[in-house]
């Protein structure tokens, strides 16, 4: 299917979806501006997932006062695995959209061309674009969330595998206690660095998971929030000095809702980054794009798909 091209400068307006666990933005973009943005719950039924989709995008197409047959394109960020035909295979964090055609079901809705990736490289790709990482030769994103995602950019698109898809770095073998995944490893990156895994921590020593709280009893010194937090910081050096030992990235930006944190672990992170000899230490940095980081990236992805990389 084709559609208007659009170009790098295109002002053809295209949708943006971060498809998340419990929540899922929709924006549409003209240019560099976001003109229309909504939140809405995901559906927790495969049966209602699809017709809430296109509404999701209906509604914020009619919130931009775009007329029919004026959207460009819709591009997708959904948290992985997302195979070569762009369907989500994710049963353990994304169950309700796991196995669906969601690609095909809004090219038919719409009457544009539809393109979906990982939810990582949509987030990493907008922060290249306009966000924290601008700029920079090689970025890695590590976005800290509910799990833990990983992405590269190069030239302003996302490092694939031999077999084009993302690579499910967030899932890597690093130090910790054993922490069985489901992702068949006994102690790996998304089970020791993740919010998930922050929140238990704080759960377990201070009697409360609410991070707002944490970062506020470290702010006083308390010393179990201080400890909670020391602790992450080292897990997440560990799975930062072993990618950027592969990746050799010369800007980090730290992404999700555990990096806003990060001033309370950043001198524990930088203790671990500081034991790296096999590659440049890189400049960690924290996201400044946010929560829309992924929606804009997914719009980005779009365009992005309308011209092949250059050899």
């Amino acid at each position: 299917m084709t559609g208007p091209l659009l170009g790098s400068t295109t002002l053809v307006p295209v949708v943006g979806i971060d498809i998340g666990g419990t929540a899922s933005r929709t924006i549409v973009m003209r240019g560099e501006e976001v003109i229309a943005s909504r939140i809405d719950s995901t559906p927790a039924s495969p049966s209602v997932a699809l017709d809430a989709l296109t509404g999701w995008v209906g509604r914020v197409v009619q919130e931009a006062g775009l007329e029919p047959g004026e959207l460009g394109r819709i591009g997708i960020g959904a948290s992985g695995p997302v195979d070569a035909g762009g369907v989500i295979r994710n049963p353990d964090t994304l169950p309700a959209f796991t196995g669906l055609d969601v690609v095909d079901t809004l090219a038919r809705a719409f009457g544009v061309p539809v393109v979906m990736d990982n939810d990582a490289a949509a987030a990493a790709v907008g922060e290249h674009w306009q966000g924290a990482g601008k700029g920079a030769s090689a970025l890695l994103v590590v976005t800290l969330g509910t799990g833990v995602g990983v992405a590269v950019v190069r030239e302003g698109r996302p490092f694939r595998g031999g077999d084009g898809l993302h690579p499910e770095a967030g899932h890597l073998t690093v130090p910790g206690d054993p922490a069985p995944c489901y992702c068949g490893r006994q102690t790996c990156l998304e089970q020791t660095a993740s919010r998930a895994s922050l929140q238990h921590r704080a759960e377990k020593a201070r009697g409360s998971a609410d991070l707002g709280e944490l970062a506020a009893a470290a702010a006083t010194g308390e010393a179990a929030a201080v400890d909670v937090l020391t602790t992450y910081g080292r897990r997440v050096g560990d799975g930062v000095v072993e990618l950027a030992t592969q990746h050799r990235p010369d800007v980090v930006v730290l992404a999700g809702s555990a990096a806003r944190c990060f001033v309370h672990f950043r001198t524990a992170l930088q203790k671990q980054l500081a034991t790296m000899t096999s590659a440049p230490k890189p400049d960690v940095r924290v996201t400044a794009l946010g929560d829309v980081a992924g929606a804009i990236g997914a719009a980005r992805l779009a365009v992005l798909a309308e011209s092949p990389p250059s050899a």
